[in-house]
């Protein structure tokens, strides 16, 4: 498995554009990827979701997945095709307050902006660390698959498979997709960030269902920060931006560390996931069935 990680590593880093690659993909004589990029759309994130889809579209892999049942929730694994309709892009350069969830249409070229949050650990507005172990609610970097779907305390939420050494545990960190009231424009303009999760990137309720759809078995996500590329390879348990100014640490209403502390003064949230929810990760063995 190891050996068949560091070739994916390997090849996701050298790949380059060939014969019915995604780059040379046109929607009216212009280049969809030239589409993306003029939407705002970072290259180097958008560059790398490309390679890993002109290697690994349409194959068939085994993940490492976390089993909820009603009488036990287990370990195990599950096979997932990896899909090109969609791609997801977080940008965790910018602060929560931007608009920083890229979600790419590739039949039409159309590019739409969303508010998602970073784990409580990462940082304050601004994400600045990334880990990888239990515990630490910090958010993490690399690219994920998306799983099945289940319903937790935040209603229906996506599980998010790993695919790198940077992201490896989401499965026993619970890290999903989940929707959360501390994710909206209003939440930003009264408290000037969004609430913060334990780790998973929370989305508003009015897109939840749109995230589902489009990425549920085998949709790409790639959680990103432009200047941390290099060192999920170096160090993928920690990766911290140098010359970054802490902020004050203070819990909002409504973000997971302060529902999680009082849980009774939280407002009703059926409908939607808790922080943690539930997850797969392990990269690429092709599925041998």
């Amino acid at each position: 498995m190891k050996k068949l990680v560091a070739a994916l590593i390997i090849t996701l880093a050298s790949i380059q554009s060939y014969a019915d690659s995604l780059y040379d993909k046109k929607i009216k004589d212009v280049r969809i990827y030239d589409m993306f990029k003029k939407q705002g759309v970072p290259e180097p994130a958008l560059q790398r979701t490309f390679e890993f889809l002109d290697v690994n579209a349409g194959k068939t892999v085994k993940m490492k997945a976390k089993i909820r049942g009603r009488e036990k929730t287990y370990m195990s694994t599950r096979e997932v095709t990896i899909k090109s309709d969609f791609i997801a892009i977080i940008d965790f350069s910018k602060p929560s307050s931007e608009r920083r969830l890229y979600i790419m249409n590739m039949q039409t070229g159309a590019v739409t902006k969303h508010f998602v949050a970073h784990g409580k650990g990462s940082g304050v507005n601004v994400a600045a660390k990334f880990s990888n172990i239990d515990g630490s609610k910090m958010s993490s970097l690399g690219l994920y698959l998306g799983g099945n779907t289940y319903y937790g305390g935040h209603g229906e939420s996506l599980n998010l498979y790993g695919l790198e050494a940077s992201n490896s545990n989401a499965a026993e960190r619970d890290i999903v997709v989940h929707a959360a009231n501390y994710v909206s424009e209003d939440y930003v303009k009264s408290q000037g960030r969004l609430g913060r999760s334990w780790g998973c990137p929370a989305v508003a309720p009015g897109i939840i269902k749109r995230m589902l759809n489009n990425f549920k078995e085998g949709g790409l996500v790639y959680a990103y920060h432009k200047d941390l590329t290099a060192s999920t390879q170096k160090d993928p348990t920690l990766q911290v931006v140098q010359e970054h100014v802490e902020e004050e640490d203070i819990d909002l209403p409504e973000e997971e560390e302060s529902v999680r502390k009082n849980p009774t003064a939280a407002p009703s949230t059926s409908g939607l996931p808790t922080g943690n929810a539930e997850v797969l990760s392990v990269p690429l063995e092709e599925s041998k069935d």
